[in-house]
């Protein structure tokens, strides 16, 4: 077997367990994929780690998808009843639209908030999760940044945040479905919003 073959046959071994590795920050997927990575034999780490490093010398970047789906909810598609309990109604951002209160089967408990917004469809074209009282230092609101940004390292996002800003997260995509995520750590107030710290993710649906 050539080398060519063997280096796809590791890049096609080790893409479904990077899959499985990307879940939300600070969800039940999140977690239990850390217990499991923390019982792995050092034998095996070391392999991953000799593969991974050949793979970055090679210099090849994979290509990315854009983000479909957050929360199991698909993005561009009617409120999934499998995937969140509708809890009431909330403002929308838009005349004519609408707005979900729901409790998603997946939660991440840096939010205690989540809200789903639907075009004239019924379709779901954005969602702000968010946090309505404070969740400690500065610090540790920049860590969760932190983490939802290697989060959406996975998918096709530029970054529009400057390095130095800590506290905010912008991320665009000019995919076939453009979309723009939006993180902040500063106090928020508007509509029926009161946040201390959210992610806000919508699809442009031009």
């Amino acid at each position: 077997m050539s080398t060519l073959k063997v280096f796809f046959l590791l890049i096609c071994l080790m893409l479904p367990k990077e899959i499985v590795h990307a879940g939300e920050p600070g969800t039940a997927e999140t977690t239990k994929v850390e217990q499991v990575d923390n019982k792995e034999p050092q034998n095996k780490i070391q392999k991953k780690e000799i593969i991974k490093e050949k793979l970055v010398n090679t210099d090849i970047q994979l290509p990315k998808n854009p983000i479909d789906k957050i929360f199991f909810q698909p993005l561009g598609q009617v409120l999934d009843p499998r995937y969140a309990i509708v809890t009431g109604d909330c403002s929308p951002a838009q005349k004519g639209y609408s707005c979900k209160i729901v409790k998603p089967k997946k939660k991440s408990n840096h939010f205690n908030k989540y809200y789903y917004y639907l075009n004239g469809n019924k379709e779901v074209y954005g969602v702000i999760a968010f946090r309505d009282h404070r969740i400690g230092n500065v610090d540790y609101c920049r860590s969760l940044i932190g983490e939802w940004g290697e989060y959406f390292k996975n998918f096709e996002f530029e970054t529009k945040t400057k390095e130095e800003n800590l506290d905010q997260l912008v991320l665009i995509t000019k995919s076939i479905k453009p979309s723009e995520v939006y993180m902040s750590c500063y106090p928020e107030s508007y509509r029926d919003i009161k946040s201390y710290f959210s992610l806000k993710l919508f699809i442009n649906e031009s």
